[in-house]
Parts: C-alpha cells; sequence; structure tokens
C-alpha cells in the first residue's frame, strides 16, 4: 500500500488506520495474526519502529495484542467499541500539555506505588523485563519513548488493575506525545525507571511514588522554561517583521 493511499496525519497514525481498515475489510479476522514488522514495513514502505509505533497505539484501543515471541493479533472486531486515542497525539496543544503532565505524573505515581505495596504478591520478572529493554532502547528516539510507556502499562497489568491499566493505554498516545517533548529535549526517564523498579521490588511505595514525581516535577520545570524561549522567540520574530529594516 501506497503512503499516498493513507490519511493525512502522523505516519504511525495513518498505517493504524490502514491496519483498522483491514480488519474493516475482513482481510483480518480476530483471532488472526498479523504480518510481522518486517513484513508490514514493507507494504508500508516505512520502518519497523512507525510499525511497532501503530501497533502500540492500536493496542492502546485494545484491538491488537502482543504475545511474547510469538506476533501481534487481532482481538475484536466490534468496530462500536473500539476507542479513539489515535489523535491525542495529533490534537495535543501547549496549552493542554502541563495539565496532562499533571494527569500522567499522578497516575504513574499511583502505578509505581500500589506495585510497590503489594509487590511480594507480584511476579516482578515482566517489569524487570521492561526495564532491559528500556535500557536497551537508549536515551533518545521513538524506541526509548515506546519503552517507557512500556515499563509502566507492565507495572499497572502486574498489579492487575484492570481500570488503572485501562486508563494508561487510553492515554497512552497523549504520553507518548509527552515523552516526545521531553526527548527532543535530551531529558531521559531512563533513571527514574530505574528508581521506580528498586524502590517497588524494595516494597517501598513512598519511594517509588516520590521518585515519578520527581520526574513529572523536572518535565513541568522544562516546559514552562521551553513555553517561556518560545513565546520570547515568538515576539522577536514579530518585532523583526514589523521592523524589517533593522539589521
Amino acid at each position: 500500500m501506497a503512503l499516498s493511499d493513507l490519511p493525512h496525519g502522523k505516519l504511525y497514525v495513518q498505517i493504524a488506520h490502514a491496519i483498522r481498515a483491514m480488519v474493516e475489510e475482513g482481510r483480518f479476522a480476530p483471532g488472526d495474526k498479523l504480518p510481522t514488522l518486517a513484513e508490514l514495513a514493507a507494504t508500508f514502505s516505512c520502518s519497523r519502529a512507525t510499525v511497532r509505533e501503530a501497533l502500540s497505539a492500536l493496542r492502546g484501543q485494545g484491538l491488537v495484542e502482543f504475545r511474547h515471541g510469538d506476533g501481534t493479533y487481532i482481538r475484536t472486531a466490534s468496530l462500536e467499541m473500539w476507542m479513539e486515542p489515535l489523535e491525542a497525539a495529533v490534537l495535543l496543544g501547549t496549552g493542554q500539555i502541563r495539565q496532562l503532565l499533571e494527569l500522567m505524573t499522578a497516575l504513574l505515581a499511583g502505578a509505581a506505588s500500589l506495585a510497590a505495596e503489594h509487590a511480594s504478591d507480584l511476579d516482578l520478572g515482566p517489569v524487570r523485563s521492561a526495564l532491559f529493554q528500556l535500557e536497551c532502547a537508549g536515551r533518545t528516539g521513538e524506541d526509548s519513548v515506546a519503552a517507557e510507556v512500556a515499563f509502566f502499562l507492565c507495572l499497572a497489568e502486574t498489579y492487575n488493575n484492570q481500570v488503572l491499566a485501562n486508563t494508561l493505554r487510553v492515554l497512552q498516545e497523549a504520553m507518548r506525545s509527552t515523552l516526545r517533548f521531553a526527548r527532543e529535549r535530551r531529558i531521559t526517564g531512563l533513571s527514574t525507571i530505574r528508581a521506580v523498579f528498586d524502590a517497588v521490588a524494595a516494597g517501598d511505595p513512598p519511594r517509588a511514588r516520590d521518585a515519578v514525581y520527581a520526574y513529572g516535577t523536572h518535565l513541568l520545570r522544562q516546559f514552562e522554561t521551553e513555553r517561556g524561549d518560545t513565546a520570547e522567540a515568538g515576539a522577536d520574530t514579530h518585532t523583526q517583521r514589523q521592523s524589517p529594516g533593522l539589521s
């Protein structure tokens, strides 16, 4: 399928819509296994990272599931039940980023605190694996963003609070947008994730919660700084346009 045949918007959003359309057309049915990342990347003439991001968006909607070591499968064909978080990253305005950061921090801190409180009853193997994936992803790039979101989703799923896990899935596209904003400014959540995991493994809810809140505060401060720089740059540009003769 040529990219020109896809709806306008960010590439991973286009691909996610295209895969959903394939299900609507009957090309994939519930229980079917999707083609591999390499095959989908060839189909859409894009990178595997972009396909992975599209599949993560669909997983956030509850439309597909990842089976470790096996692949990605269609979960349901009940289109009426499909949520639409795909456009969150596109529609997010700078005026909403602060509110989103506050909400995201509170939810992630809650997930970390609950997991730490019940650590002795949990299998932390998947969470440890998610941490390893983040460490392998590096400090920047889409793989890093995806791995960080995946860590917190895994944490919520390990605690088995489906309401919390589903809330994070619905918000994950907006979370990705926020973390991309951070990545562009060389902020990494890796040290935070390590601190959170250590606190959870030690069964220390306050330390796990505080680690997430410290990171959220750091992101908020960075956002305020960036917003101020953007406003100042905009004012300078306006002045230059009004005074074209100035050197």
